[in-house]
């Protein structure tokens, strides 16, 4: 190999190393790679490492964001949610069937992880009507969401940009049809649901969430569920204390004591007012303050303050609920502006009027600096405070609130949002266009007939995926062009050895797999794109099996949380550990890559 062979070589060690690190940010990793293969000259012209930019895989995915965003706020995947509540049932098995039969079939059009937000609220639904636990189905609908990706050209990324890159390959002899995916798709699906509902429901076995009584109100259970340490605590400010006159922001109680104010009762005349909390509330001398924290805290805070401080009783408890003051689960959206960011830096109690209590990661709680933790896809966050105030979390695309009423949502826009998915999907089928025009066109109409928003549009587009694309394309070029790939392909196939379909397309599929769990499913296709096509002219195989190979393997992600979005959304509120995805995923896998090259080879 020459010079240029291995700087391709190094980049690509370089780049997985970095993205499963997570030393940088993944988008200035991937926008690196474009930089140092110019700079190097092993993309010539230099110009050329700039492809991504123009792929029609990036075009077709942004306009997809859109569409994906106009089917959720339009209504259409409301509907979907109604219909599951409708028919759910009581009975275990019946309901984890149709989640993942409805999340399968919702996934194949829209994004994965935005099709596990929408249902999530449902699924809870579903899950207290039926006296279940939620770890019961939690787990089969992150699974029927990344499923729902082996359907359709446009149901995940790699599918996009495995359909773009065998077209560029071939020079436009061969190309990935639209719904090409789902000869195999479906069988692979039905398989999946049928180890799920006979199989891999009784391997989630019990937790500590399938032990919880799940009675009393929902607020109980969610106290329940989190077990915080922390408590509700009154306390009187004196005459000549130094919190008197002082305002909620100033005290700073959160920041130097990890205590949450709840509520201010102050006496006028002859009774009890209660005042909702704001950060330029101003407290008195005489005000008695529902904090909420643990015992060392509130201990802390009374010595330093010289305030005597008691345990609340039931009674003031109740009556706080009984004001309107309530409790909630919030899960932390896919393409959410607070990831990586802290409760503090978006100012959430400003924001929102209302106090977190604790953070549910991975199956474990976080009480302490509940601020100043910076926030991760799947986390859930345990809030509190006045009910009305819970309307804004409904409202903000940042946060999906998990005890909200789908049936107040507005679905009078959903025909046209049907009609605008058929406008995007139906020309690239019958070849009027590509599919990166009408799907762009759609998106264009969503946003003008108020299918969504413009500020609901421009945050679904996820440009850290799309900047992952656009600076590993040139990659997959790089190692194209100075043979890497060739070699990489000859390793895996030698060709003094007699190799059948099944070893070709297993071994694809399984490398595919092992490179979407360890970085990413976009990064997965680009850089094995270039493999399975001398892999295919090395095999005779026909070379759509084998992307197809790549792609279905891309797809297996089941067996480790980190390894896709839909395990992250619902890890914290199914309750699950790292162990749950090992003990499940690795049989569903099986399944899936069994069925999968078996159907390929035949």
């Amino acid at each position: 190999m020459d010079i240029h062979a291995w700087i391709a070589v190094a980049t690509l060690v370089a780049a997985m190393v970095l993205f499963i690190s997570k030393l940088i940010p993944l988008e200035a990793t991937a926008l690196s790679i474009p930089v140092v293969l110019a700079l190097t000259g092993t993309v010539n012209p230099a110009e050329a490492a700039l492809r991504g930019f123009g792929n029609s895989a990036v075009i077709s995915l942004g306009a997809i964001f859109v569409l994906s965003a106009g089917l959720k706020e339009s209504g259409v995947a409301t509907l979907m949610g109604r219909m599951l509540e409708r028919f759910g049932g009581k009975k275990e098995w019946r309901l984890v069937l149709l989640i993942m039969v409805t999340t399968c079939v919702l996934s194949a059009i829209m994004s994965n992880a935005a099709t596990v937000a929408v249902f999530l609220p449902a699924v809870l639904v579903l899950s207290r009507r039926a006296n279940i636990s939620p770890s019961r189905l939690m787990m089969p609908l992150g699974y029927a969401a990344i499923l729902g990706g082996t359907l359709t050209l446009i149901s995940t990324t790699s599918n996009l940009i495995l359909g773009s890159e065998l077209d560029r390959l071939s020079g436009g002899d061969k190309a990935l049809g639209m719904f090409e995916f789902a000869v195999l798709g479906v069988p692979i699906s039905v398989a999946g649901i049928a180890y799920m509902v006979l199989i891999g429901t009784r391997l989630i076995g019990k937790n500590r969430l399938d032990n919880t009584p799940r009675v009393g109100s929902f607020q109980e259970r969610l106290k329940k569920r989190y077990n915080p340490e922390k408590k509700l605590f009154k306390l009187t400010i004196p005459s000549g204390s130094d919190l008197a006159d002082a305002t909620i922001e100033k005290a700073s109680l959160g920041k130097r004591f990890q205590i949450e104010v709840v509520q201010i009762a102050r006496k006028k005349g002859f009774r009890k007012q209660f005042i909702d909390i704001r950060p330029d509330l101003k407290m008195h001398a005489g005000d008695v303050l529902f904090v909420d924290g643990r015992d060392e805290d509130a201990q802390r805070l009374a010595k330093v303050h010289s305030i005597s401080i008691e345990i609340a009783t039931e009674v003031e408890l109740e009556s706080l609920r009984g004001r309107g003051i309530n409790m909630a689960e919030v899960l932390i959206s896919p393409h959410s502006a607070f990831l990586d960011r802290t409760l503090i830096d978006i100012s959430f109690r400003n924001v929102f009027g209302l106090s977190v209590l604790a953070i549910l990661r991975s199956g474990k709680i976080i009480e302490k600096d509940v601020g100043a933790t910076p926030l991760k896809l799947g986390d859930a966050l345990l809030v509190y405070g006045p009910v009305r105030y819970f309307r804004k979390l409904e409202e903000n695309n940042d946060l999906v609130l998990l005890d909200r009423q789908q049936s107040e949502e507005d679905v009078r826009h959903a025909p046209i949002a049907l009609v605008l998915l058929a406008v995007a999907l139906l020309p690239p089928v019958l070849g009027l266009f590509p599919l990166a025009v009408s799907a762009l066109a759609s998106a264009l109409l969503m946003v003008a007939t108020g299918c969504v928003s413009l500020r609901g549009a421009q945050k679904a587009i996820d440009f850290r995926i799309l900047f992952l694309i656009i600076g590993t394309i040139p990659l997959g070029d790089a190692l194209f062009q100075t043979g890497v790939a060739g070699k990489m392909a000859a390793n895996l196939f030698p060709a003094q050895m007699s190799l059948g379909p099944f070893y070709v397309l297993g071994v694809l599929f399984v490398v595919s797999s092992l490179f979407s769990t360890a970085s990413n499913n976009a990064a997965a296709a680009v850089i094995l794109a270039p493999v399975a096509y001398p892999a295919a002219e090395a095999s005779g195989i026909d070379v759509s099996k084998t992307f197809l190979a790549v792609a279905y393997g891309a797809s297996c992600a089941f067996v480790l949380p980190f390894a896709h979005q839909c395990n992250l959304m619902t890890m914290g509120p199914g309750g699950y550990k790292t162990k749950d995805f090992i003990k499940v995923g690795v049989g569903l896998s099986l399944v899936m890559a069994t069925t999968a090259v078996v159907l390929l080879a035949l």
